[in-house]
């Protein structure tokens, strides 16, 4: 039975028969993200948790959950210590990084030490020092818990996660805060060109969101069949990087797709989309085309032009560095 809601139903089930759908209902629970590192004998290690919590204050502790075939689980077994790493809203690069498994994560990645020799990452908004007390079994998860031994906190906006997008927090506005005018805002957070484009791009694709639904697809299964119709035969490796989704996310997004048949998958892997699929892909670029024309009516074709060409510089210049 399913409890009375004015929200449309999007899934329900028993979670040992469809695990994805379980996922996207727990996305449902905003998070925030961190990398959780150590160091042992085995070497250094570090992934990207969203799992994290504060479990106590008095004694301060903290827990948070790993893959149990995770790559790094013997070193975190082994350390003593590991630290959390509170990623800042600029990081979705190191949220990604660490995410996958590779065999040097840490090359290129600016750190240092911290007390008990595990690594602190540079540029987070806080980081918590931890002995590790505890380790429990957390089904196909193993849970870490851990006494804060250290901490520090840094100015700056966390990176939040939920329905497998990335966010920063906002006012809510029916939160009741105070209005503030452009002259009274901080200088810092009026002229950050980052939280600029991050407040932009959720307001405009929340806005678009209806039109989605209204072809049946997410917002990720959107991202997966723009990035297959102009580049066919996409990996999943190139479709995460390239479509800008966890791992977890692109690939249940491409599962859900080949039920739908709009997505074909190859013995090597490559994925294409089908005439079916390609028709749902233009189906949104026409209701998208539509869209922009109502969001910028009453700009120049100047200023529009101007505008695309900032943004296209700013995709140039990160994929150079």
């Amino acid at each position: 039975m399913t409890a009375p809601s004015s929200l449309a139903l999007l899934d329900q089930g028993n979670p040992a028969l469809d695990s994805r759908a379980f996922r996207r209902c727990l996305g449902q629970f905003a998070t925030g993200l961190t990398v959780v590192t150590a160091q042992s004998a085995d070497g250094i290690a570090g992934v990207t948790v969203n799992s994290f919590a504060s479990l106590s204050l008095e004694p301060p502790l903290v827990l948070w959950c790993i893959n149990r075939h995770s790559a790094s689980l013997p070193t975190f077994l082994t350390a003593s210590h590991f630290v959390v790493n509170i990623l800042a809203a600029r990081q979705i690069h190191l949220s990604r990084h660490f995410s996958n498994p590779r065999a040097t994560k840490f090359s290129g990645i600016p750190w240092s030490r911290g007390k008990s020799g595990s690594p602190i990452l540079d540029d987070v908004v806080a980081y918590l020092e931890c002995r590790r007390v505890a380790v429990h079994d957390g089904g196909d998860h193993v849970i870490m818990i851990g006494h804060v031994e250290h901490f520090a906190r840094f100015e700056g906006e966390a990176l939040l996660f939920v329905q497998g997008r990335y966010g920063v927090a906002d006012d809510h506005p029916d939160a009741g805060a105070k209005v503030v005018s452009p002259i009274d805002a901080p200088k810092e957070r009026e002229s950050s060109l980052l939280m600029l484009l991050f407040r932009a791009y959720h307001s405009v694709s929340g806005a678009f969101q209806q039109h989605r639904e209204a072809e049946g697809v997410t917002l990720a299964q959107g991202r997966v069949l723009a990035e297959l119709y102009d580049n066919p035969g996409m990996t999943m490796e190139v479709l995460v990087r390239s479509a800008y989704l966890a791992r977890r996310d692109a690939e249940d997004a491409v599962s859900d797709l080949v039920d739908l048949s709009y997505v074909s998958r190859d013995p090597g892997g490559s994925l294409t989309l089908t005439a079916s699929g390609r028709a749902r892909r233009e189906a949104i670029a026409e209701r998208a085309a539509v869209f922009e024309a109502e969001r910028t009516a009453g700009l120049t074709d100047a200023k529009i032009a101007c505008g695309r060409r900032f943004l296209e510089h700013l995709i140039r210049s990160e994929k150079t560095r």
